[in-house]
């Protein structure tokens, strides 16, 4: 879907405008001593990834494009049947129709996502798990916006998300939503009020369909450009727990605190169908660190990572602190830095250690998350915390007004990387991350997975790089195996 919007944005006029397409190619090998990832009857195997790929980046006066895509194919050297091609596609566009009016966004996503929080978690797309599918989602988003007779801005949208995945033990689904945002002053300058509305039918091909709808009103007051409280009503329905519709209000209130440019606090609290909903992200930063903590109680129709266009966490911890430091530099040249900075340490761009799941139905999830970055002239270290508790949303016994109690299930998981740099082109990088996923009931199944990776990174140019590793990985539970493997690779931007 976002594809198609290519032809679009190259027939919108542009002046000024900045475009880069960057093809790339990647050579990667695992000399793995459990491809299959048994608890017994390890196979071991030589694992050649090629993976071509491309980059666009760009933005005009009418227009924006960030798309990264690669075809990888992967060949076994003993286990040919299991020769397999994945795609990996991270993609957002922006088109302005009709200026200061109409616009339309295009989001686009393939990965690798788990069927089951107990089954196998992959230490690479090298390994053959059963337990991973690759799934692909596409959203479509046209809206207006502008002011309301110069006294309330408007904001109208509708979007149109699809989401399938190559495995028949996945469920399809099929989203359309209507939003609408209309907000402004008072005579008073310190209050400011807003409306909301959304309407949304979500359709799983292998489970129900479900509608939910919900509007609410904020009153907001800003004491001084630091502090600002809100209150909000409102009232939300959906058939998420019971066959009919189901009405309630909703209350609760906001409070946001600025008191410099390095240090922010969002807490949004609300009385819910399920119980007490909450948004909480504190952040700070310093010159050479970063820390943030991110902690909500919401409805989820799929996991995190499925339509996901972020660059990752420790890819916005480092712009975070590059562009705090040089505040001059333009968006591009932080990127650029970032991207650079991540390869030379060898630290990944995305640092999640809690992968979630797909589901066939709407669930709860109750997330926390600590993310911390310091970076020093020759050592980096990133730390990452996850919490995410799931519980589906299903009827209990005919009972309409509460969830399923058994289906809840907790996954908990740390990462830490640690990254010094050798020289100007090489750099040492060690990661330890462990994922743990159960539930609530007595003798409940559970899974742990830990591992140790060792990776020595180098630039032979500024467009080529190539790396060695090593890693070990002891998974326990349900899903119960040992792995140890070698890797190498080289990488080259043309």
């Amino acid at each position: 879907m976002l594809l198609g919007l290519v032809p679009l944005l190259a027939a919108v006029p542009a002046h000024a405008e900045k475009w880069r397409i960057t093809p790339t190619l990647a050579v990667n090998e695992t000399l793995t001593d459990n491809v299959f990832l048994n608890s017994t009857n390890k196979t071991s195997d030589l694992v050649s990834a090629i993976s071509p790929g491309v980059a666009i980046e760009g933005e005009g006066s009418r227009a924006k494009l960030r798309l990264n895509y690669v075809l990888t194919e992967q060949l076994y050297a003993r286990e040919s049947n299991s020769n397999n091609r994945q795609n990996a596609l991270n993609a957002i566009g922006t088109i302005e129709a009709i200026e200061d009016l109409l616009f339309i966004d295009g989001t686009g996503t393939i990965s690798q996502q788990y069927l089951s929080a107990f089954g196998a978690v992959s230490p690479s797309t090298a390994n053959v798990n059963n337990n991973q599918t690759e799934t692909s989602s596409y959203a479509l988003s046209p809206y207006l916006k502008g002011r309301l007779l110069n006294w309330a801005e408007y904001l109208l949208r509708y979007r149109a998300t699809t989401t399938s995945s190559q495995s028949n033990l996945a469920s399809n689904l099929d989203t359309t939503e209507w939003t609408g945002a209309l907000k402004g002053g008072t005579r008073w300058n310190s209050v400011t009020w807003a409306l909301d509305a959304m309407s949304q039918h979500s359709d799983y091909s292998s489970g129900q369909t479900y509608d939910a709808s919900r509007y609410m009103v904020t009153l907001s007051y800003r004491f001084n450009p630091q502090i600002q409280v809100s209150l909000i009503g409102g009232q939300e329905s959906n058939d998420y727990v019971s066959l009919q519709q189901q009405s309630n209000f909703t209350r609760g209130g906001g409070f946001d605190w600025t008191p410099d440019n390095r240090t922010k606090l969002h807490a949004l609290v609300q009385n819910r169908f399920f119980g007490t909903g909450y948004n909480v992200e504190f952040s700070h930063r310093r010159p050479r660190s970063m820390f943030s903590f991110l902690a909500s109680k919401d409805v989820s129709l799929q996991p995190p990572g499925v339509g996901n266009t972020g660059q990752g966490n420790n890819y916005n911890a480092f712009y975070t602190i590059i562009s705090a430091a040089n505040p001059g530099l333009p968006p591009e040249a932080i990127a650029a830095q970032v991207a650079q900075l991540l390869l030379e340490s060898g630290v990944p761009a995305n640092s999640s250690v809690v992968d979630g799941y797909l589901t066939n139905r709407p669930n709860v999830q109750n997330l926390m998350q600590l993310t911390g970055a310091l970076m020093g002239v020759r050592n980096t270290v990133t730390f990452t915390a996850t919490r995410s508790e799931q519980q589906n949303l299903s009827l209990i016994n005919g009972a309409t007004n509460n969830f399923s109690l058994p289906n809840r299930t907790l996954q908990r998981g740390y990462g830490i990387v640690w990254s010094h740099k050798l020289s100007g082109i090489s750099s040492l990088s060690f990661a330890l991350n462990q994922q743990r996923s159960s539930t609530f009931t007595a003798n409940s199944p559970e899974t742990e997975t830990t591992g140790g990776y060792l990776v020595l990174s180098t630039s032979f140019s500024p467009n080529t790089s190539a790396n060695i590793g090593a890693r070990r990985v002891v998974s326990s539970g349900v899903s119960s195996y040992t792995e140890s493997a070698l890797t190498g690779g080289i990488s080259h931007r043309f």
